[in-house]
């Protein structure tokens, strides 16, 4: 839910109903992000580094609710004088919330087994649970648009109030429900060596950089939605509704992604993901204007492959882990997901500022809304289709030849169990 409010209605918020301007929005989101560079990778390395007598994954998910609803509460509810300095600091306060829900929450995930597949099935509901906070999320300014006719203010703002009501029901079941699996805890790693270690992963930067592209691609999409459906297919009044069947098209395509990865394996699974992903998008370039019915069917069928985009990584990061602590000795789950979450969120900000940017580029002003030239509404769709496709391609090639499969994720935790039974019966012996 968290995530779709964020990148689909704050930014035309602050850009056309607060007058902060397309570029100084983008920015305001890039530079935020900064924060969440330092932020992230701290709250993954401090997860890793200590237990507490609950766990170490629980206690961070229960600090991040009270930071997370505060932010929450300012962001989505700002003044009318609200300044650049204003949208940086309650972005940054909630990217740091925000770290340390999903570094706990998805390493305690991932450390529930040590399966190739089971780890697919697991991640693959963990991106079910994103799809339906998409889809709920989205059913907010649907059922607003229905019964009247808010102002986009007033829709945003009960957006914030749905989010602030959730988080602390949702981390309250997620504690009662699931057990923590005990993991190796061994800090005593170096920064040097720990930090050689990782920089040696080939298979992790190469996954890193797959992450963002495709990071980069679904959060330009969503960013520039609401003026695309607004301004250039004239449907601003039925966005919470066309929105749905955007996240729905990601919930159909789950089940195909997960029982793929497990059929083929899951770097080629992503191959055929992102080459759905970059023809669908062609559908968008003869839309119609004015026709609800084929806008839904077209962002329904672009949708397919975004769940992909989101389950795929984890799942394969978890596989990394495996090869890092064949070659530590230790389970840094929290370091390597803050960095896939690291990358993933400055690739978003990247994508919310190349987007804005690129607007105010090809000529399209926000606050213009319907009264931008025939020609601006036609980059804005050019401009929605052709950069996508261009990080999508990029993703094929870094996924050929890529070095951990299934048989080898298989031996790799074969030695690490064996060498985890081996020190047991050394430290078992008199």
């Amino acid at each position: 839910m968290l995530l779709t409010a964020v990148f689909v209605f704050l930014p035309p918020l602050y850009a056309e109903h607060r007058g902060l301007g397309a570029a100084t929005v983008g920015l305001m989101f890039l530079s935020a992000k900064m924060v969440d560079m330092v932020a992230a990778p701290m709250w993954g390395l401090f997860m890793d580094s200590y237990r507490t007598r609950w766990g170490r994954r629980r206690p961070w998910l229960v600090l991040s609710v009270p930071i997370l609803v505060l932010a929450i509460l300012m962001v989505y509810n700002p003044p009318e004088s609200a300044s650049p300095f204003y949208l940086f600091m309650w972005l940054a306060i909630l990217y740091i919330g925000w770290d340390a829900w999903t570094i706990s929450h998805t390493s305690w995930a991932l450390e529930l087994s040590r399966d190739y597949d089971r780890r697919s099935r697991i991640t693959g509901l963990l991106q079910a649970g994103v799809m339906v906070g998409g889809i709920l999320v989205s059913l907010v300014p649907a059922i607003m648009e229905r019964i009247g006719s808010p102002t986009y203010e007033e829709t945003v703002s009960t957006i914030g109030r749905v989010l602030i009501i959730a988080l602390p029901v949702t981390a309250l079941i997620c504690l009662l429900s699931v057990p923590e699996r005990e993991t190796p805890n061994r800090p005593h790693l170096g920064f040097r060596k720990g930090a050689a270690i990782l920089f040696r992963n080939l298979a992790l930067l190469r996954l890193l950089v797959a992450n963002s592209l495709l990071t980069f691609s679904t959060y330009f999409v969503q960013g520039l939605f609401v003026f695309f459906v607004s301004y250039t297919l004239h449907l601003g009044e039925r966005i919470g509704f066309i929105l749905v069947f955007l996240v729905v098209g990601g919930l159909i395509g789950l089940p195909i992604w997960v029982k793929l990865s497990q059929n083929l394996s899951k770097h080629r699974t992503m191959q055929v993901a992102v080459t759905v992903g970059a023809i669908a998008p062609l559908l968008l370039l003869i839309l119609p204007p004015g026709s609800v019915a084929l806008a839904t069917a077209a962002f329904l069928i672009v949708g397919l492959n975004t769940s992909a985009n989101e389950f795929l990584p984890r799942a394969m990061m978890a596989d990394v882990c495996d090869h890092d602590h064949l070659q530590s000795g230790s389970e840094r789950m929290g370091l390597y997901y803050s960095l896939l979450q690291l990358s993933s969120k400055l690739a978003s900000g990247i994508g919310i500022f190349i987007g804005f940017s690129f607007l105010s580029i090809f000529g399209f002003d926000p606050e213009l809304g319907m009264e931008n030239s025939a020609e601006a509404l036609q980059r804005l769709r050019y401009l929605i289709v052709a950069l996508p496709i261009m990080a999508y391609a990029i993703v094929i090639g870094l996924m050929w030849r890529y070095p951990i499969s299934r048989e080898r994720q298989h031996e790799m935790r074969g030695l690490i169990e064996e060498r985890e039974r081996e020190a047991l019966r050394s430290a078992a012996e008199p």
